[in-house]
């Protein structure tokens, strides 16, 4: 009991504790604006998100006449006071910050939307995933090599027994639409978990990088106990949990196979009925599940990168003796002030000059400026300058003729019988107009005829139109075979009048 209890003595020092006992106010805001499928916000996008949420929140106190529960703070205010308490953190990713919810304040807020929702956590999918895992592991775990091959014939068996049923019609071939749900719910509810351990793993190597620059800088360590100390921290991290599961998405990621297996049989389950039943946040975090995975993938391998290269950079260079030397030399002299007597302050001839917000990553980066090292950049060249000559119009297709499309579908339909088609129009235009803008106006006026295009057609339902580009070479089209004719389009003209006739009179 003790030890459980300093246990929770230590987690009610941290963020999660902190959050359970906030305002639902601020779990609302931050299950709202962070989603499966929006894991990061750019900063000023989140403050003005904030702002519109608390004007509203303050415009419901003020029509109930109660006390204001946002108080009067703006976004950026309430999201820094956030950020402090590590409910949020700041990135920066592709050159702008971003907010995203830390380690703690995920999990948190998966626990307490499991808290409020209806949805029950003993579920048949549930129960046979349960019973499926159990079983693999009773049979992956038997010594006796014989009652494993008896394990796997019994499966054997009933597979073949299945597809017996199935080919006989003795067996439905799917799952109801309510299990299917069930099962799908279930795997969002397995992926849900992932995201919170990447970013704790993510959390973890930067702590690790952080400690090990601090040991750096304060210890005088060799270069192959610098390195020991690198290769311990990676081997218990990668021991753990979290680097366990990283291991395992790397090897998934490492083999396409799996990859084209595994997103073929999303696509396939998007596409039956029962995803319908499916809310619309929930199939896009099944259709961006491995890409999602991916992209934390890449920020721990990214980190991993800066690591090896920071280390390489740090412990090779001259930086890191002229950082110890700076450490002891600023020592000495902190040492040499104290002993100095108690003066009185004295009015300088001038102010001494003030440093704000002095922050430093490491000794080395204290350098003294010399001026005389200061060179002024070279002058900009002078802008191109363009002469009335060099602007010429680019060669570029014309737009197709109207009059003369009308006039060889009149002809055509002449010509055929009161029938036309793409092709039967196209012969008749004249070689200038057979361009690409003539083909899509012919599309239109052959809808607008009356034609009728079969939605899945062969081979031979396609016409070929031959026609000359821009720059002399030629090219063809395959348009899909469309007969218009004339009564229908005499009606289909007819129509166009009287409506064009009533919209006048109503003008």
């Amino acid at each position: 009991m003790l030890s459980r209890l300093a246990e929770l003595e230590v987690l009610t020092k941290g963020p999660a504790w902190a959050l359970t006992r906030s305002a639902p106010w601020v779990i609302a805001a931050l299950q709202t604006a962070f989603t499966r499928n929006r894991p990061h916000v750019e900063l000023e996008t989140f403050h003005d998100e904030l702002d519109d949420f608390l004007a509203e929140l303050r415009a419901r106190d003020a029509a109930s006449n109660t006390a204001s529960t946002a108080g009067t703070l703006t976004g950026r205010l309430v999201a820094d006071d956030w950020t402090r308490r590590r409910f949020l953190s700041r990135r920066a990713q592709s050159g702008r910050i971003v907010y995203e919810l830390t380690e703690a304040a995920a999990r948190v807020l998966a626990f307490l939307d499991s808290l409020s929702s209806d949805r029950s956590t003993l579920t048949g999918s549930r129960l046979g995933t349960l019973l499926a895992d159990v079983e693999k592991l009773a049979q992956e775990t038997n010594p006796d090599t014989s009652a494993r091959v008896e394990a796997l014939e019994a499966e054997i068996g009933e597979r073949r027994e299945m597809i017996r049923g199935l080919e006989a019609g003795e067996l439905d071939a799917g799952l109801e639409s309510d299990d299917a749900v069930e099962s799908a719910e279930n795997i969002l509810d397995l992926a849900a978990g992932l995201p919170a351990d990447f970013k704790r793993m993510r959390d973890r190597i930067e702590e690790s990088v952080g400690q090990l620059r601090n040991q750096i800088i304060e210890e005088s360590l060799s270069k192959g106990a610098t390195m020991a100390q690198v290769l311990e921290a990676d081997k218990r991290l990668r021991e753990s949990s979290e680097g366990r599961t990283f291991r395992s998405f790397t090897a998934f990621l490492e083999n396409p196979e799996q990859q084209l297996r595994f997103r073929s049989a999303i696509a396939e389950v998007l596409s039956r009925d029962f995803a319908d039943r499916l809310d619309a946040e929930e199939r896009l975090t099944l259709r961006h599940l491995v890409a999602e995975l991916r992209d934390q993938h890449s920020e721990i391998q990214g980190i991993y990168g800066k690591l090896s290269e920071s280390l390489n950079t740090y412990v090779q260079s001259d930086d890191y003796r002229q950082s110890v030397r700076l450490r002891d030399a600023i020592r000495d002299a902190e040492r040499a002030v104290r002993k100095l007597p108690y003066q009185r302050e004295q009015a300088a001839f001038a102010p001494a000059p003030e440093l704000f917000s002095a922050e430093f990553d490491s000794l080395a980066m204290v350098k003294l400026f010399d001026p005389d090292e200061y060179v002024a950049p070279p002058r900009l060249a002078e802008p191109i300058a363009f002469r009335e000559g060099d602007r010429v119009r680019s060669a570029r297709t014309g737009k197709a003729n109207a009059v003369a499309l009308r006039r060889a579908f009149d002809v055509a339909l002449a010509a055929d019988g009161g029938r036309a088609t793409a092709a039967s129009v196209w012969r008749e235009l004249p070689p200038e107009e057979r361009h690409i803008n003539t083909i899509r106006a012919l599309l239109g006026e052959l809808l607008h005829r009356g034609a009728v295009f079969a939605g899945d057609v062969g081979r031979e339902g396609w016409e070929a139109l031959d026609f000359e580009q821009v720059d002399g070479s030629e090219r063809r089209a395959y348009v899909p075979v469309g007969e218009a004719r004339a009564a229908e389009a005499a009606r289909n003209g007819e129509a166009a009048k009287n409506a064009d006739v009533a919209e006048r009179g109503t003008a």
